[in-house]
């Protein structure tokens, strides 16, 4: 687990050095205990975290700074700027106006798109503001920009392959997935130089070999890929109406809309999920902070030992008596200054109704999400698989498939983007000639069935809306 930096309140970096070290070492250590040579790897396929990047000299290869995580808050202040600016307004007008005099979808999205902080764009602005040398390289055409997935392909091939893949660069805020291309509109209105960005290439793609002397072997690099993505690719999810839901620190709902580009509405993303060939597959996402983030605090507060006991806690106890888990992030809220909090404390709380209360709350998140994609996307729902460490939660995964009255399958491992990286390599090496084979491998766990009617959930969940909503008003 690679440790985050905080220079300063809100900002959350990663050291580029300790990134490397802990990737090669990763590799080396599966090799070894896979039992195998490194001569017999066809191919490696890398799946990594989204929207955290860098900046480095093009001649040197010298970083201009440390990762900037997804995480980091430093824009937070100039995301509510633009999102509450006048030029943004009229740009919504513009698009809506354009879209209902054309019906072309591709003027929809900038009808109603806002900034995030979870997103690549501002930080990047931020980057060419205040960091001189950067500023200075661009402008002389020698300023590489990069997703963690093209820092590690340029640091694996020595520099002589600089690109990312539609997965990555689609989950930046600064691609257009209508025309495939870095937007060259929005980094003008950022000021952030064309030059900067990488060629985008397929998700399984022979990106070229790493050097001999990192691994003793060149080793073909065959796929590039974003986490969620990866997990969506491994989870199987090939189809339209096919959903994964992986929950980790944070959750994430896709859903492969196939061919269809359904543009940002409340709270839902579209990215490209990959592009094969001529195959291109769009999703549509929805996201969840705070989820094993609230568990692991719980946790280091000594509400519970051991991870694996809050299922039981939870259903020890019948309801969690009023009280509510209030997280810092909801569906309609997007203040990043906002905080967790309990609400309903009462002398007769005991533990059991704090985890079930946390627990709850994700339960409730998921439900509500749930709701918002089937009111916008206009495709039937099929499979819902989830994966991510959360998923190992049986008391979140049963009440989520309550709610949401649907069947929820859970994979035997909870590690899906290494699988979905992997499944892309071995189709670029020809070791899985189409996706049927793929199919073929999925092991399930277990699957979670409607046990209960979402109504006998429904005082449970009046409350834990009604809370949120006055903590929103206080936020």
């Amino acid at each position: 687990q690679l440790e985050s930096l905080y220079p300063r309140p809100g900002w959350v970096e990663l050291d580029p050095e300790v990134l490397w070290s802990q990737f090669t070492e990763a590799v080396k250590e599966a090799v070894q205990v896979a039992g195998v040579h490194m001569k017999q790897i066809v191919g490696l396929g890398i799946s990594t975290q989204r929207s955290t990047f860098i900046t480095w000299h093009k001649r040197t290869g010298k970083p201009f700074h440390n990762f900037i995580s997804w995480q980091d808050l430093r824009c937070a202040e100039l995301v509510n700027s633009w999102n509450r600016s006048l030029l943004l307004k009229v740009i919504h007008v513009i698009f809506t106006v354009l879209h209902f005099l054309t019906r072309n979808n591709r003027y929809l999205a900038p009808s109603s798109f806002t900034f995030s902080t979870k997103q690549a764009s501002l930080k990047l602005s931020w980057v060419f503001r205040n960091i001189h040398e950067a500023e200075e390289a661009a402008k002389e055409d020698n300023c590489c920009f990069g997703t963690v997935d093209t820092w590690l392909l340029y640091r694996l091939t020595k520099g002589s392959v600089y690109a990312t893949d539609y997965s990555n660069a689609s989950s930046t805020g600064v691609f257009e997935p209508f025309t495939k291309c870095w937007n060259p509109t929005l980094s003008s209105l950022l000021s952030i130089p064309m030059s900067i960005y990488p060629p985008v290439k397929d998700t399984s793609f022979n990106f070229g070999s790493s050097d001999s002397e990192i691994f003793g072997v060149p080793i073909p690099i065959l796929a590039l890929v974003a986490d969620q993505q990866a997990a969506m690719f491994g989870e199987c999810c090939f189809h339209p109406g096919d959903v994964k839901l992986t929950m980790g620190t944070g959750a994430f709902w896709n859903v492969n809309t196939g061919e269809s580009l359904f543009s940002s509405w409340r709270g839902l993303y579209p990215l490209i999920g990959w592009k094969i060939g001529d195959e291109v597959v769009y999703l549509t996402e929805g996201s969840l902070s705070n989820v094993g983030t609230a568990i692991k605090w719980a946790q280091e507060i000594n509400l519970f030992t051991d991870v694996d006991e809050t299922a039981k806690m939870a259903q020890s106890i019948t309801h969690s008596e009023g009280v509510c888990f209030l997280p810092s992030f909801q569906v309609s809220v997007h203040d990043p200054y906002s905080c967790a909090s309990l609400m309903g404390l009462k002398p007769s709380t005991t533990r059991s109704h704090l985890v079930r209360a946390i627990l709850e709350s994700v339960a409730f998140r998921n439900k509500q999400l749930y709701d918002l994609i089937l009111k916008r996307i206009n495709i039937p729902l099929r499979t819902i698989r989830a994966d991510g460490g959360v998923s190992n939660n049986s008391f979140i995964l049963q009440m989520t498939s309550d709610l949401i009255n649907k069947k929820i399958e859970k994979p035997v491992n909870a590690d899906m983007s290494s699988l979905g990286a992997a499944f892309l390599a071995g189709l670029a090496s020809g070791l899985w000639t189409d996706k049927e084979q793929l199919k073929k491998l999925r092991q399930v766990e277990a699957v979670f069935e409607p046990q209960k009617d979402s109504e006998e959930y429904r005082p449970a969940m009046d409350t834990w809306t009604q809370a949120m909503q006055h903590a929103v008003q206080h936020w």
